[in-house]
């Protein structure tokens, strides 16, 4: 069962990825500008906010096989539509409704992972991440892998279409266990949204995407028309940042073995904003793509850590914990590309990263006082 949940968040992150890398081609297909690019990204995370909030709640009190199979079919129905749709109007429903519908998937299998190992929470969550970071990496590969061949950027969803085609497959074939019983369990959803530690959780891993899909989401534009870099490849830089954030998550998923993982996200913020710095400092493209891995590296271990953290809070209710703090990762997605791309309108893409390391530094000094405070 971990590995549909390893697949379920690599092929979700997959499709957000896709995003990021198309938006060359999208911006000049249809001929519009970055505030409207940044809208795609927006409709996509505000679908995720209600589809990640009540499909993952769901799982606690449903049948768990016939909403991950609605789920993962409904994703592959709506990559489909994504690439026939013909304008930008149409484009902006499809996105919005496949993310409804499709993007639970990812939160669905996380909550049934951690209701069947919780011991485990901290490392299964770095790995699964991982994988999530993974399917981030083969967005732009493939986008760019496309491109170089003489197709456009359509053709990424309808291959990623497939790939949901055959989660459903297996979803269908492979049988899930039932949900774990605790004493006392059935708490009211209300108690679980009030409840500090997942307050602090989530409006942490709000932020947090401000540092992550915030940075990479423009990174190939940035590439592509501040620093003249061709197109194909532009979009493949994001897989330099991306293998970083791999990186950082798997080194987690053995560090929290013997380090708090408090003293992890300070260590890894601390690199982040020493890499940002230089990444953003030096006019060389070579050393801005060897930084984008080093930043990367720092922000990887981030989300994993800080979501553990807050599901601790509720071990018998892992659906609607994951539920609420997914929701508030979709709302960051929902703000952060579309405000750093209304900056990046007003000024340029490289002066909107400045803004990221403000974030950077806000989310170390919460992380440190938050540690204080708790022990």
């Amino acid at each position: 069962m971990p590995y549909l949940s390893f697949a379920s968040n690599f092929l979700w992150v997959m499709v957000i990825g896709l995003l990021g890398p198309s938006i060359p081609g999208l911006v000049s297909e249809l001929k519009i500008n970055y505030t409207q690019a940044g809208l795609f990204f927006t409709l996509l995370s505000l679908g995720s906010l209600f589809g990640t909030l009540f499909g993952s709640m769901s799982t606690d009190y449903l049948d768990r096989k016939v909403i991950y199979g609605v789920f993962s079919f409904s994703l592959c129905v709506g990559l489909l539509g994504v690439g026939v749709a013909p304008a930008y109007g149409v484009i902006l429903i499809v996105i919005f409704f496949m993310s409804v519908l499709g993007s639970p998937i990812g939160a669905v299998g996380q909550s049934i992972m951690i209701d069947m190992y919780p011991q485990k929470r901290e490392r299964n969550l770095s790995l699964m991440t991982s994988f999530a970071a993974a399917g981030n990496l083969c967005a732009p590969i493939l986008v760019s892998l496309n491109y170089t061949i003489g197709l456009n950027w359509r053709h990424s969803f309808y291959e990623t279409a497939l790939m949901a085609f055959l989660l459903f497959t297996a979803i269908m074939i492979i049988p899930l266990p039932p949900k774990t019983i605790y004493q006392g369990e059935g708490v009211n959803p209300l108690k679980i949204i009030v409840h500090p530690q997942v307050i602090i959780s989530g409006l942490l891993i709000f932020l947090s995407v401000g540092v992550d899909i915030g940075f990479s989401y423009w990174i190939a534009e940035y590439f592509n028309t501040e620093l003249n870099v061709p197109l194909r490849f532009a979009s493949a830089v994001a897989g330099v940042y991306l293998t970083g954030v791999i990186s950082g998550r798997f080194i987690t998923s053995r560090l929290v073995r013997h380090v708090r993982p408090a003293t992890i996200m300070k260590g890894s913020l601390i690199l982040a904003l020493v890499s940002l710095t230089i990444f953003l400092s030096q006019p060389i493209v070579s050393v801005k793509i060897v930084f984008s891995f080093f930043y990367g590296l720092g922000i990887g271990p981030l989300f994993p850590l800080l979501m553990s953290r807050g599901v601790a809070a509720f071990p018998a209710q892992p659906g609607s914990v994951t539920g609420i703090l997914f929701s508030m990762l979709s709302l960051g997605g929902m703000v952060f590309p579309f405000l750093l791309g209304t900056l990046a309108e007003t000024t340029s893409i490289e002066k909107s990263y400045f803004f990221i390391g403000g974030i950077n530094l806000i989310l170390l000094i919460a992380i440190h006082l938050w540690n204080r405070r708790s022990g």
